[in-house]
């Protein structure tokens, strides 16, 4: 796949095959565009999200689950896991939304409650968080790995290119993490390298 506007008649060859042009790329689950937009994975992740919910619920209706910590512990394992797959790159796409209302919905038919009560009741009864702070948490973390790599490994000198666009201006993800960092944890952006 080529990431730029190249002109699609324009042939590749790798060990004497022509390379097919392809406007999307499935690469280890996370669908790929030419145009470097995430939102349609993130689009994917949740119709996946979806399915693995009405299978979930479909499953615990069948063995009579209740119990209010089990249902949340199964949907942590087999909802979460599909939900939040690579989150650490794309938790900056507009289409997290969709994943909250997966998510708010799930909780709200755990207690039971309408579709209209406040979120923040159902998040204080059952001791739990949006998803979009665990998806930064993840992207937190793995910042924190990433900064501290060698700059002789291939990651290493992707995360010095990163900072380079941000120097220059340019939006890429460690914009994205230095953004939500000035807007909720102004204390850590210190530890920032390009502050510019």
């Amino acid at each position: 796949m080529v990431f730029n506007s190249v002109d699609p008649c324009q042939k590749f060859v790798f060990e004497g095959d022509i390379i097919e042009f392809v406007h999307t790329f499935n690469y280890l689950g996370i669908l790929l565009e030419t145009t470097l937009n995430l939102d349609s994975a993130v689009e994917h992740l949740t119709a996946a999200s979806r399915r693995s919910l009405f299978a979930l619920n479909r499953r615990c209706a069948e063995l009579r689950i209740m119990d209010v910590k089990l249902r949340c512990d199964l949907f942590n394992m087999l909802v979460c896991s599909t939900t939040s797959y690579a989150c650490e790159i794309w938790v900056d796409s507009k289409k997290i939304e969709a994943i909250e209302v997966v998510y708010r919905g799930f909780l709200k038919s755990l207690l039971g409650v309408r579709k209209t009560t406040s979120m923040s009741i159902v998040l204080v009864e059952l001791g739990k968080f949006p998803f979009e702070h665990f998806a930064w948490g993840q992207a937190l973390l793995y910042y924190n790995r990433v900064s501290i790599v060698t700059k002789d490994c291939i990651l290493g000198k992707a995360w010095e290119a990163q900072l380079a666009m941000l120097v220059m201006g340019k939006k890429r993800w460690a914009g994205s993490v230095k953004k939500w960092l000035l807007q909720n944890q102004p204390q850590e952006v210190t530890g920032f390298l390009p502050l510019a």
